[in-house]
């Protein structure tokens, strides 16, 4: 299968699970006991109608936001091959990051199935927050800080299951076994995804209440 048609299968997934997500879990009673104590009747409709208003625009994102998440993570990749083998291959290393993509489809799933089926009763800081096997399922979400959801949300087990895909796929890239490539995936990817957290993690300092 060439790349052009696993994003095109990746696109449509995650545009799948965006549609079902939206069907099966956000509803208008979900909007007015989330906000009742917050906002008046008037104003919960203005926030719902406004909502479906724009929902395509993130439907419609869907394929740019994927694209620049792959093409920051192959140019970290890359770099790292690079250094390594003195040889630059962004295309092979893109095709190793648009496979290990896949396995983010999987807590997507299971999101939805978790509050469709065994936790029924949430709202939307619930949805917001939650995130399957991370480290966030061993707090309180109410009681965490707002700086601190994002990491621990990102320590879950589909993010080491990532790590390993990325490495098995560097490994074939320089011929090498799973501890080095392991090594490189740290160095590059690692690296660049501790940048990407120090990021997110100021701008939720800076711009919390």
């Amino acid at each position: 299968m060439n790349n052009y048609f696993l994003l095109s299968l990746l696109f449509l997934a995650l545009a799948t699970f965006g549609i079902l997500s939206n069907y099966i879990l956000i509803s208008d009673t979900l909007y007015f006991n989330t906000f009742a104590e917050q906002l008046t009747y008037e104003q919960i409709e203005a926030v719902i109608t406004q909502t479906k208003e724009w929902q395509w625009v993130g439907y419609a994102l869907i394929p740019l936001i994927v694209l620049i998440k792959l093409t920051l993570i192959t140019a970290c990749l890359s770099l790292g091959v690079y250094f390594f083998t003195n040889h630059f291959s962004f295309k092979a290393a893109f095709r190793v990051a648009l496979e290990a993509e896949f396995v983010f489809l999987i807590p997507v799933f299971l999101k939805i199935v978790w509050f469709a089926v065994f936790q029924t009763d949430y709202t939307l800081q619930d949805l917001q927050s939650f995130y399957p096997l991370s480290a966030l399922n061993f707090f309180d979400s109410t009681q965490v800080q707002p700086w601190l959801i994002y990491p621990l949300q990102l320590f879950n087990v589909f993010e080491i299951i990532y790590w390993v895909l990325l490495a098995k796929g560097i490994s074939q890239l320089i011929e090498h076994d799973m501890g080095k490539s392991m090594e490189v995936v740290m160095a590059s990817y690692g690296t660049g995804l501790l940048l990407w957290v120090a990021v997110v993690m100021f701008i939720t300092v800076s711009y919390s209440p």
